[in-house]
């Protein structure tokens, strides 16, 4: 009966251990682990991506190890790992993570093993990566340079809103230089340099007739202002005859307008007298103060008012020719 006891024992051991051990062995069949990096080698200061790969069931929780900002010693980790999740068929995914790492100091640098662990409680398992290596070297200097950029200058694409304000001076330039020779132009042809048209120049008589009507509106002289009506009254007279026969009439005095009178021909004798009459008139009101009679007032503004009737010029409106005249 003993005997029979121990046996049944034995039988209970040798069948824990062996679920035991069939257990641990679980994950280790399912799960597959990979650690490397892009290649071998980088240039010092250059940037590489490290990777870490898991392919396993997708009910079983894998456990990354922990990579902060450095993955060993003078590796340092330039971004937090990027993460991508993949099917892979029969109930299996993929976990990549992959890091940009970067190195300041030439050397080879192995970076040992890294744990993982699958499952919990007494179900747990841990794995390791194979250990890895990466070289970093240096540049080689030239000409006995103790110092070297350790990059090429990268050339980045301008964009448009760089380049924008180079056009806009590039465009005022020439826009500068293209006006400055359009005024050079415009003034070597005698020409204004805006060439808007002008409003044509009102006739001498016209504006001689309506400041006399507008002075007759004032009532000047009924109002006592007599040297004020007569000083109008000339300089009207004054600046149609300079407009008219283009003599400096405003700056001569009465005796050099009568003179100039007198020489031309559209202007007879009594039409000069007259004149002559209105602008001594006019002169000894100014400077004598003499005080004229109402009737006198009124044939000064009737003289000045025939003498530009009796000399005025109409303008001359050019006709278009038409053909076969």
């Amino acid at each position: 009966m003993k005997s029979n006891s121990v046996i049944k024992r034995l039988v209970c051991l040798l069948t824990f251990l062996t679920l035991v051990l069939l257990s641990s062995g679980t994950f280790a069949q399912q799960i597959l682990i990979k650690a490397g990096f892009d290649g071998d080698s980088i240039l010092i200061g250059d940037q590489i991506n490290f990777h870490l790969v898991v392919e396993q069931p997708s009910n079983v929780k894998v456990t990354f190890p922990t990579i902060t900002d450095s993955l060993v010693s003078k590796i340092e980790v330039l971004q937090p790992a990027k993460v991508d999740t993949a099917q892979i068929g029969n109930g299996n995914i993929r976990i990549h993570k992959q890091y940009i790492i970067t190195c300041f100091d030439s050397g080879v640098y192995k970076v040992d093993p890294l744990k993982f662990y699958a499952g919990s409680g007494a179900n747990r398992d841990s794995f390791a990566t194979q250990p890895v290596k990466l070289v970093v070297v240096t540049i080689k200097l030239k000409d006995n340079k103790t110092i070297a950029d350790i990059k090429n200058v990268i050339q980045i694409p301008l964009t448009f809103a760089e380049i924008l304000p180079y056009m806009l001076i590039g465009i005022g330039i020439w826009l500068l230089i293209a006006f400055i020779i359009y005024i050079i132009i415009r003034i070597k042809q005698k020409k204004p340099i805006f060439g808007f048209s002008e409003k044509p120049k009102e006739p001498a008589h016209v504006i001689a007739f309506r400041e006399l009507e507008k002075v007759k509106g004032e009532k000047l002289w009924q109002k006592g202002q007599t040297k004020e009506y007569y000083t109008k009254v000339s300089d009207i007279v004054r600046a149609y005859f300079e407009d008219r026969f283009n003599i400096p009439a405003l700056e001569s005095t009465s005796d050099e307008i009568l003179l100039q009178a007198k020489s031309i021909e559209i202007i007879d004798n009594r039409t000069v007298e007259e004149l002559k009459q209105l602008l001594e008139l006019a002169d000894l009101v100014k400077f004598a103060k003499v005080e004229p009679m109402p009737d006198e007032n009124e044939n000064s503004w009737q003289k000045a008012y025939e003498f530009v009737n009796k000399t005025f010029q109409e303008p001359i409106i050019e006709q278009p020719n038409s053909e076969g005249n």
